[in-house]
C-alpha cells in the first residue's frame, strides 16, 4: 500500500472541510470497493485525528483490522447481516465518535449488494449528531478482482480523484420515511461520478 501511494497523483476537491484547520471528527462514508488507500491517507493527511474503522467479524474483517492497525487506526468488529453484532458495533462507534474519533465506513459491505447504502451509517449520523462525508473515489487506472464488489487496486503512477461531498447532518428525530429518504439522498449522492 506504501509503495503503490507514493508513486499516485492526487486530485482533491474539499467540499466538506476536511482539511479545515480545528475540525470535529466525522464519519467517513466510501464503497467497499474503494477501500484500498482509506488507511494510508487517513494516517498521511490526518495523523493528529484518532481513527476508527468498522469491519466485519470474518476472516477478511480480521485482514482489514490488522492493515488499519499498521496507520494506527482502531478497527469495530460488527455485522450488518447479524443485527446483534451490528448494533454492539454502533453502540461502540458512537462511543468513539463522542471522544473524537474519525470513523469509517463502507456502507455497502461486508457482502453488499454493491453501491446500496445500508442503514447503518445514517443511524449512527442520528445517534451521534456527527457529520456524515460522502467520499467519492477515482482511479485513472486500476486493476478490478472479480469480486462481488469489483474490488480496485490503483495501478502505480494512476490519479486519484478524490472528492470529499459536502457535510450531512442527520437529524435526531425522523419518521421511517424521512430516514429512508436521507438514506436514499447518501447512496444517491455517492455513486455520482467523479
Amino acid at each position: 500500500m506504501r509503495g503503490i501511494a507514493a508513486t499516485l497523483r492526487f486530485q482533491v476537491t474539499d467540499n466538506a472541510g476536511v482539511f479545515d484547520s480545528g475540525r470535529r471528527g466525522m464519519i467517513w462514508s466510501f464503497w467497499h470497493n474503494k477501500m484500498f488507500l482509506i488507511p494510508w491517507l487517513h494516517h498521511e493527511w490526518f495523523a493528529h485525528v484518532p481513527g476508527t474503522i468498522l469491519t466485519s467479524p470474518s476472516g477478511d474483517g480480521q485482514v482489514i483490522a490488522d492493515i488499519c492497525a499498521e496507520f494506527g487506526i482502531e478497527a469495530e468488529r460488527g455485522s450488518s447481516s447479524k443485527p446483534q453484532q451490528g448494533m454492539s458495533a454502533l453502540i461502540a462507534l458512537a462511543g468513539k465518535v463522542r471522544e473524537g474519533y474519525e470513523v469509517g465506513i463502507t456502507p455497502d459491505g461486508p457482502r453488499g449488494p454493491a453501491f446500496r447504502l445500508q442503514p447503518g451509517i445514517v443511524k449512527l449520523g442520528q445517534l451521534t449528531g456527527c457529520a456524515i462525508v460522502p467520499v467519492r473515489i477515482h482511479y485513472s487506472r486500476s486493476w478490478k478482482f472479480r469480486t462481488w464488489d469489483q474490488f480496485e487496486l490503483p495501478l502505480p503512477f494512476a490519479t486519484v480523484t478524490m472528492v470529499f461531498d459536502p457535510q450531512v447532518i442527520i437529524p435526531r428525530r425522523l419518521s421511517e420515511e424521512e430516514f429512508e429518504a436521507h438514506r436514499l439522498a447518501l447512496e444517491t449522492t455517492m455513486r455520482q461520478p467523479v
